[in-house]
């Protein structure tokens, strides 16, 4: 048994050997005078136990318990103090030593068995410590041990004078995946990613499940950005190949944001904030994006957090407002349907931009948003029912958090029957990014609400990751062409070839076209020559207001024609 005795007095330290050694001949005891010499000898040996007095010539009371843990934090810590004062030997076992004991009080046998003790609840405290800071379902280190161990690297790093980067890992589209095949198969996903990840980063590491579906992996001694964008390069070609997880094949792909110490900073916390702010950036980018922490964020990050607060203040307080963007049959420019429109409820009447609704999207407050944009034109609907006016269809666009609810379509059931709304006077509007996130699932959920009566439709199709192979298999009854594409029909070949084709798609599926963002006479005509049907865009007219809406059908004269496409019943995915 290595004791290592702390104590300046030589006679103590006499009388402490014989009496161990009379019940134990196995202890070796090293005594040192100095806490210094105590530190020394712990950074360079393996003790069983340190027995410490608390008075020294170069230390004295708690601190040295203090300089005893900073040096060795594992070994327990058996204080021997001439002070036989109960409120003082409280506070030093709350320092977190593991025994208090008077000098001398008790024999050599009283002493070793509180040295067993010591080690014992040591072991204990090691033990608790170690599971309180294990992610049970990867077996990696969580998210409580990655901060106390990012504390300790970069204030090495900051008295080293060397390069230290914290990387944070998301899995991108992970919610849908969850949602798409179960949580069994969402957590073994992430033990595969996990194991993964551990043959991507190099010996020495520090790799952590940080939680949810983000990873945190700690770089020591790097040369500088350029080894750590390799490393954190290395990590996204660990994403390549599909992940196996029971007898699916999943293809996943790999978020980075990236700060490095002590360029941004040598405060963990900062660190912390720096890497979530750069990998937030990288997800606006899109999958498979790193990005290495700039000051500039820091303006962006609060600008967003700013317009968290404002949107969550706006659905509260019910701060927006629906107006009606007309669609015109492109023949005779009678409309037939309106697009609703969320707008903020202020002077301006300013449209919702795409930032703001990704914003609401990961807040979660989208899915009221949206909802209370369908409660609204079900009531224009039933005001212009009872008005006696030519009912128009609207369309309403579908957030991908919505579309991805499980009871959407029950609730969108809930609401039309509630106001006593035809289904087919309503068609929504679903991005075609969310459509390709999870196909087989949207495809259900599709057919789900197709089965209620509504009609559905592709917004800004050509813009995300084509579904031109799911046509077939999606009952959709409108194509859109992406408003990008429109815009730049005068000014681009490339748009009129992909605007062309778009067109000659959708009347091979019998699918209505809408051109939606039309500017100008010629984008128009265009449209027009290669027999698209509708149109809508500012050429037309700006937005309307709710109270416009019977006034514009009474006196275009039309009245919603379009009916669905018939569409054959539910059959398997193609491959590809």
């Amino acid at each position: 048994m290595k004791i290592l005795l702390v104590e300046d007095d030589s006679e103590d330290a006499e009388f402490l050997r014989l009496s161990l050694a009379k019940h134990n001949q196995t202890v070796v005891l090293t005594r040192c005078g100095l806490i210094s010499e105590a530190v020394a000898k712990l950074e360079n040996e393996r003790f069983e136990v340190v027995l410490l007095d608390l008075n020294l010539p170069d230390c004295r009371g708690a601190e040295c318990v203090e300089r005893i843990q900073e040096a060795d934090a594992l070994t327990p810590i058996v204080v021997l103090s001439g002070r036989d004062d109960e409120d003082f030997a409280v506070e030093i076992l709350n320092r977190g030593v593991q025994d208090y004991l008077v000098k001398w009080e008790g024999d050599g046998r009283i002493t070793l068995r509180a040295i067993r003790y010591a080690v014992e609840r040591k072991r204990a405290e090691i033990k608790l410590n170690y599971l309180a800071r294990l992610d049970w379902l990867t077996t990696l280190p969580n998210r409580q041990y990655l901060q106390d161990e990012l504390a300790h690297v970069a204030k090495r790093a900051e008295r080293g004078r060397r390069t230290m980067a914290l990387l944070l890992v998301d899995i991108d589209g992970f919610k849908a995946i969850n949602e798409a095949h179960g949580r069994a198969v969402g957590d073994g996903l992430l033990r595969v990613v996990a194991d993964r990840l551990k043959a991507s980063v190099r010996e020495g590491d520090s790799l952590a499940r940080f939680g949810g579906d983000e990873f945190a992996v700690v770089l020591e001694d790097v040369e500088g950005p350029r080894e750590v964008d390799a490393l954190a390069r290395k990590i996204t070609e660990a994403f390549r190949g599909p992940f196996k997880v029971g007898d699916r094949q999943l293809a996943v792909t790999a978020s980075i944001g990236v700060t490095v110490c002590p360029t941004d900073s040598t405060d963990a916390v900062t660190l912390l904030n720096n890497a979530d702010v750069a990998l937030r950036q990288a997800k606006q980018r899109g999958p498979n994006t790193i990005r290495f922490f700039t000051p500039s964020m820091h303006e962006e990050i609060l600008s967003h957090y700013r317009l968290e607060a404002d949107l969550k203040s706006a659905v509260k307080q019910g701060q927006f407002v629906l107006l009606y963007q007309p669609q015109l049959r492109l023949a005779d420019h009678r409309i037939e349907a309106v697009e609703a429109k969320l707008h903020w409820n202020n002077a301006q009447r300013a449209p919702v931009t795409a930032n703001e609704l990704a914003v609401a999207e990961q807040t979660g407050c989208v899915i009221p948003m949206a909802m209370w944009a369908i409660e609204e034109v079900c009531r224009l609907l039933g005001q212009l029912g009872t008005a006696g006016v030519p009912l128009p269809r609207v369309g309403i666009n579908v957030p991908a958090a919505q579309f991805r609810q499980p009871d959407f379509p029950a609730a969108l059931h809930g609401v039309l029957g509630t106001h006593s709304i035809d289904p087919e006077l309503i068609e929504l509007e679903i991005s075609e990014l969310a459509l390709m996130e999870n196909p087989e699932a949207a495809r259900d959920r599709l057919y789900a609400l197709r089965d209620i009566g509504v009609r559905l439709a592709v917004d800004d199709f050509g813009a995300g990751k084509s579904c031109f192979s799911h046509l077939q298999q999606f009952p959709l009854d409108v194509l859109k062409v992406g408003s990008s594409f429109v815009t730049d029909l005068d000014k681009s070949k490339d748009a009129q070839i992909v605007c062309s084709a778009i067109l000659s798609v959708a009347r091979g599926f019998s699918l209505d076209v809408v051109a939606d963002g039309v500017t100008s006479e010629q984008q128009e005509a265009f449209f027009a020559r290669h027999d698209c049907l509708y149109g809508q865009g500012p050429y037309f007219g700006a937005p309307i207001e709710a109270d416009q809406v019977g006034a514009k059908m009474a006196e275009s004269g039309a009245k919603s024609a379009r009916r669905r496409r018939v569409v054959k019943k539910r059959v398997g995915m193609r491959a590809g």
